[in-house]
């Protein structure tokens, strides 16, 4: 490293966030820039461990020392490549991922200048701000150019879902000369990284240019086609080589408490796309807008969805004693978005009902502490008498994860096979409807080793394969499943390939 004690001669800043009240008033990311010099004494901090803990936690496989001593040199567009070796879209992640690099920095127990006290991961490295000035130089600089294959292989791949693991998949495929072809069925491209991540977090114009790349180099994107009833199945398989399911794991967990279908209960996934929609212009029918300005909120959940959903009432003008209620016994993960209101976060809290207005209507929620033992290996819920309260709300907004991909369509036409969390055995779609009846399995598409489901050709990657996951697994298993299908198509691949990420996250 080129300076092997910046860790004892700097500590760690970070640009500041912008001013509260000038940020909920408008969509705009609310991060700022360093100057490059103060971020050079940042990557000065690296401390160029024996074992990089960092890289080895990043599933991506990030050469993260590498880079931050490239950066600390003054040597970006170097930095650039190496950051890209691993990454095709540092930009995203340095904005949404929660970083699990910073979780295992050697600085977290490191000692601090001043005093005896442990660090945590406020004095880490600023390893995602450094990722994210990275690609952002290189945009700037016009270092980041399309790469459009130098030959091509007249084989095709269908890639369906152009969310961050169809894209990286897409990038991957036709630089090694396929000819590759994504539908999405919604009317852009980006998948989650559009209508799911808040402008706030990731503006689209960020993820508009990574798409006019993939579009110089020759990746073909279908919108509005929902493959399996637009497209037979029959018509995929007879037109292209290969498949790769990218179709993210969108069946979310349903509220089954009492008043859960009454008028003000919204799910996340309906929400969020909608506010991103309005954000950009986009007629919203009025029947059909979810609206909390000057309106009592409470949000289920204390994942990065819910959070989502904070920031987006935060900024239509919700009243400002918001709730948001978790069932495990793990706070809600502090963001930016919960220094924009006073939230009242808990954990701990099962809804027991929702009450009706007599009319239909959301007026309030009724709810209870539980708590948590573990017996026989399994985690069981007792409720704690005398915990009891209700609390008055005109919209309740349901972010409780997500089970796993829609059966319904595309997965059913393929006859693929499913595994269900707790099961040893595969299932095919049909049974997994029937379980979805009456219980709530968390589900994935089947796959082998090699990215295959017990389809031949069919491939499955993202929060399909795995469960809805970070943004940073997406794109890797993008990659591995690009590569993957490189080689059942041509015996071989050139592609890179990156093992699993020691710290699973």
């Amino acid at each position: 490293m080129g300076n092997d004690t910046g860790f004892l001669q700097f500590k760690k800043e970070s640009p500041p966030l912008r001013p509260v009240q000038e940020r909920v008033l408008d969509y705009e990311e609310y991060d700022t820039f360093f100057p490059d010099d103060d971020l050079q004494k940042q990557a000065a901090r690296c401390m160029d461990c024996g074992v990089p803990f960092c890289h080895m936690s990043c599933p991506l496989g990030n050469m993260i020392p590498d880079w931050n001593d490239l950066v600390y040199q003054g040597n970006w567009k170097e930095a650039l490549a190496s950051l890209h070796s691993t990454n095709n879209f540092p930009e995203f992640t340095g904005r949404i991922c929660p970083a699990p690099c910073e979780d295992s920095c050697v600085l977290t127990e490191h000692y601090t200048l001043d005093s005896e006290e442990k660090l945590n991961k406020v004095n880490t490295v600023t390893i995602e701000e450094i990722e994210k000035h990275i690609s952002e130089r290189g945009w700037d600089e016009g270092w980041i150019e399309a790469q459009p294959p130098s030959n091509l292989t007249n084989k095709r791949v269908a890639i369906i879902g152009s969310g961050p693991a169809g894209l990286a998949a897409a990038q991957q495929l036709r630089r090694s000369g396929h000819t590759v072809t994504v539908f999405e069925k919604d009317d852009r491209i980006g998948g989650l990284l559009v209508y799911g991540i808040p402008d706030f977090k990731l503006g689209k114009r960020i993820v508009s240019r990574r798409l006019t790349q993939l579009r110089q180099e020759g990746v073909d994107f279908v919108t509005g086609i929902n493959v399996g009833i637009d497209v037979s199945v029959n018509d995929l398989k007879k037109n292209f080589d290969a498949v790769l399911l990218a179709i993210g794991a969108q069946n979310a967990r349903k509220l089954t408490a009492k008043g859960h279908n009454l008028n003000g209960v919204h799910y996340a996934m309906d929400f969020l796309p909608q506010c991103n929609r309005d954000v950009v212009g986009d007629f919203i029918p009025e029947n059909e807008k979810i609206d909390s300005r000057n309106k009592l909120v409470i949000i289920l959940g204390g994942g990065f969805t819910a959070a989502d959903c904070l920031g987006n009432i935060n900024r239509q003008g919700a009243k400002s004693n918001v709730r948001q209620f978790e069932l495990v016994n793990m706070e809600p993960r502090p963001t930016p978005v919960h220094e924009e209101a006073n939230t009242d976060c808990r954990a701990n809290v099962l809804t027991e009902a929702i009450i009706d207005d007599g009319k239909g209507n959301v007026t309030a929620v009724k709810g209870v502490k539980v708590e948590w033992e573990s017996k026989n290996g399994r985690m069981n819920m007792k409720r704690v008498e005398g915990t009891e309260f209700t609390v008055s709300a005109d919209i309740v907004l349901l972010a409780m994860g997500f089970l796993g991909p829609t059966v319904e369509g595309l997965l059913e036409n393929l006859e693929v096979e499913l595994s269900v969390v707790g099961t040893e055995k595969s299932l095919n779609p049909t049974q997994v409807k029937k379980l979805l009846r009456n219980s709530q399995p968390v589900y994935s598409v089947r796959s082998n080793e090699n990215f295959m489901t017990t389809q031949d050709g069919v491939f499955v990657a993202g929060d399909a394969n795995r469960g809805a996951s970070l943004v940073v697994w997406a794109i890797w298993e993008g990659r591995e499943a690009a590569r993957c299908i490189d080689e059942y198509l041509m015996g071989n691949s050139v592609l890179p390939s990156t093992p699993q990420a020691e710290v699973l996250v």
